[in-house]
């Protein structure tokens, strides 16, 4: 299938990008092009912003799932729509609190990091034990955008640690990233973690922990 040109996305109603990227995320295919999800995050409108957050609320996980990466995206980079994109920060808390699907879970995680919202940061340490390995990589990805940079909460820091040992080597190479690179931890505050890690038979393990680049 040729993908669309951007000439015929713009010529598409906001109606018929969220028909279509809804078959996107239905197909889930790795060979897929995301052209009418990603035309819909370069379309920062309020009826994009409102049928988004409608499709939050919907009982379908994948309609639920188009919301949120939806939400993720659009308007990043512009700021004429910081107020709408603000306005994302409790419509995802609030499914975030209530979400059963560990896929739109994850994407839930994810875009919380994307819009920032800080004050979901305890919520996100109560899922670094979660038995989804998806989630679990989100939240080791978003920790550290969330925590302070210069002084890191105990909690988060705490979260990282744990995740550190995760049997799935993208959380821990993630979590092990975030820990040593992307926050200024105290080294001595963590010396037992880093004494594991650098001692960790896996020499990837051993290179994040020394704080080479990812």
């Amino acid at each position: 299938m040729t993908p669309p040109s951007p000439s015929e996305l713009s010529m598409l109603s906001t109606a018929e990008l969220f028909e279509r990227a809804e078959a996107e995320i239905r197909a889930d295919d790795p060979e897929w092009h995301w052209d009418h999800l990603v035309a819909l995050h370069q379309r920062p409108t309020p009826e994009v912003f409102e049928t988004a957050w409608a499709l939050t609320r919907d009982s379908d996980p994948e309609r639920r799932e188009l919301g949120v990466r939806v939400l993720r995206e659009v308007g990043r980079n512009d700021p004429a729509a910081a107020d709408l994109r603000r306005d994302n920060a409790p419509v995802l808390r609030d499914l975030l609190a209530r979400e059963e699907d560990v896929t739109v879970l994850a994407w839930v995680v994810s875009a919380i990091g994307y819009n920032l919202v800080a004050e979901a940061l305890p919520d996100l340490i109560r899922l670094a034990g979660h038995p989804d390995d998806a989630v679990r990589f989100h939240v080791a990805a978003n920790l550290p955008v969330l925590a302070d940079p210069e002084a890191p909460e105990d909690a988060a820091v705490a979260a990282l640690e744990l995740l550190t040992g995760d049997e799935d080597e993208d959380v821990r190479g993630y979590a092990i990233y975030g820990l040593v690179t992307e926050l200024n931890v105290d080294r001595d505050r963590i010396a037992g973690t880093l004494a594991k890690l650098l001692a960790h038979p896996d020499p990837e393990v051993r290179r994040l922990a020394a704080g080479e680049p990812y």
